[in-house]
């Protein structure tokens, strides 16, 4: 079932309509964000899994599959209102977030500023920290810095058009050439640095982690489990920045229901004043 919200404009925030899928008809509601890129499809198997215990919602994300682009150019903390609006307008406060790569820096931003929406916060292979670059990655950086410099200098002494037709095909990420319309949010998203916002979120935090993502690396995820309080980190072996996809959705669900159950489960303080 494909379900759509309408148009409006509210606060200066353009409402795009949501394309959304839902799955599941019992248990609490899990909201789940797709990464950059890519739309509701690719956490589908995952959310018909997690649906056999819960009712899942997968969003296209604005800008992505289904989902008009917002007319403004968002950072995540538009996109984490939109979402928050959207949890409104369907009347399923609060949801278990789940958010994968850019999806769960939206999950960040929307968990730090709308707590009352939010029951918890799943993160697989999140995005939304600054990388530290060591060794030949930070002199690759450096070079390459100071080559996008060097030509738009060449561009604005001699009218040239260097910096696009040679630097940019050549050093630009894959994610960056196949942005277009959306390239000055992508630009806004990798440099933005959701730390401070990690560290107010309240809700219950799970994360999962791919071993060999080389996108957002293990040292993300550990770094997230310093930064939020109550959190937990899974890191999976051999799994790269898709660790849900294929037969990983299966792993990584079982991971999950185990999580939201253990929410549901009385405290130990309850459990022995019950005892007593």
């Amino acid at each position: 079932m494909v379900t759509m919200t309408e148009s409006e404009t509210q606060l200066g925030i353009e409402l795009v309509p949501i394309n959304a899928v839902r799955m599941g008809k019992s248990g609490d509601v899990v909201l789940m964000m797709h990464g950059w890129g890519l739309s509701l499809d690719s956490m589908r198997l995952l959310g018909e899994l997690l649906g056999k215990w819960n009712q899942v919602i997968i969003v296209d994300l604005p800008g992505f599959g289904k989902t008009p682009k917002p007319d403004a150019d968002w950072d995540t903390n538009q996109y984490a209102e939109r979402m928050a609006r959207y949890i409104d307008e369907q009347q399923i406060s609060p949801v278990h977030l789940l958010g994968h790569s850019f999806g769960g820096r939206v999950a960040i931003r929307l968990a730090s500023h709308f707590p009352e929406k939010v029951k918890s916060v799943v993160l697989i292979n999140s995005g939304g920290l600054q990388r530290k670059l060591t060794g030949k990655r930070k002199l690759k950086s450096v070079r390459s810095k100071l080559l996008a410099k060097a030509c738009k200098f060449i561009d604005k002494v001699k009218g040239t058009n260097t910096f696009q037709t040679w630097y940019t095909p050549k050093y630009a990420s894959v994610d960056y050439l196949n942005a277009g319309a959306l390239r000055t949010i992508l630009v806004k998203a990798v440099t933005e640095d959701v730390t401070s916002d990690a560290a107010k979120v309240q809700a219950p935090t799970f994360m999962l982690w791919g071993e060999k993502d080389d996108e957002t690396p293990v040292e993300f995820g550990e770094r997230f489990n310093n930064l939020i309080k109550n959190s937990q980190l899974v890191v999976m072996p051999g799994k790269d920045h898709f660790p849900f996809m294929d037969e990983g959705a299966h792993l990584c669900a079982s991971y999950i229901l185990r999580f939201f159950r253990s929410l549901d489960k009385p405290a130990p303080e309850a459990v022995q004043e019950k005892e007593s």
